[in-house]
C-alpha cells in the first residue's frame, strides 16, 4: 500500500477545494479520489464518483470564494492504517478570522487515493446567513445564496 503522509494528504485536499480552475479541479479529483469514491457530508446524500464529487467542490467554491473565504489545513492530520483524520478551517481573506471549521476522516484505497470521505462540520458560519440551498432532506430546493450579516 502506497500511502501519502497524513499532512500532505490534508494539504492536497485543501488545495483542491481552493482551486479556481475547473480543469485543474477536475484533474485534482482524479488524482485524490478513486473513480468509485464516496464523499459524505452532513446535509446531503452521499456523492459517488469523480464527476459528482467535482460538482460538489465547484458548488462549494462558487458559494464561499465570491464572499472572500478560503480553506486552510490545521496541520494536525493523523493516520491509522488506511485511515486519515484531519481538521480544516474556512477563513476570511480580509480578516483571517475563522468562519467555519470541520474535520474529515478519509478511507484510503491500496493506491493511496481516497475511497471514502466523511466530513463533519464543527463550526458553521456566523458572518452570513447559511442558506446553502438544501432542505433538511438533502434535496437542493433553491440556489445557494448566503447573505452577509450587517454589523
Amino acid at each position: 500500500m502506497t500511502l501519502p503522509t497524513p499532512n500532505r494528504l490534508a494539504e492536497a485536499y485543501v488545495k483542491l477545494w481552493n482551486e479556481p480552475d475547473p480543469g485543474l479541479r477536475r484533474e485534482g479529483v482524479k488524482k485524490l479520489y478513486t473513480p468509485d469514491a464516496t464523499y459524505i457530508m452532513y446535509r446531503r446524500d452521499p456523492f459517488h464518483g469523480h464527476e459528482v464529487i467535482t460538482e460538489q467542490i465547484k458548488y462549494t467554491y462558487d458559494i464561499y470564494f465570491p464572499l472572500g473565504y478560503h480553506f486552510q489545513s490545521c496541520y494536525n492530520a493523523v493516520g491509522h492504517h488506511n485511515l486519515v483524520r484531519f481538521n480544516w478551517v474556512m477563513v476570511s481573506d480580509e480578516t483571517a478570522e475563522v468562519e467555519m471549521a470541520g474535520q474529515n476522516t478519509v478511507v484510503l484505497a491500496e493506491d493511496g487515493r481516497i475511497q471514502a470521505d466523511y466530513q463533519f462540520h464543527e463550526k458553521i458560519p456566523t458572518a452570513f446567513v447559511y442558506n446553502d440551498g438544501y432542505e433538511e432532506t438533502g434535496v437542493v430546493t433553491r440556489p445557494a445564496k448566503p447573505t452577509l450579516v450587517s454589523n
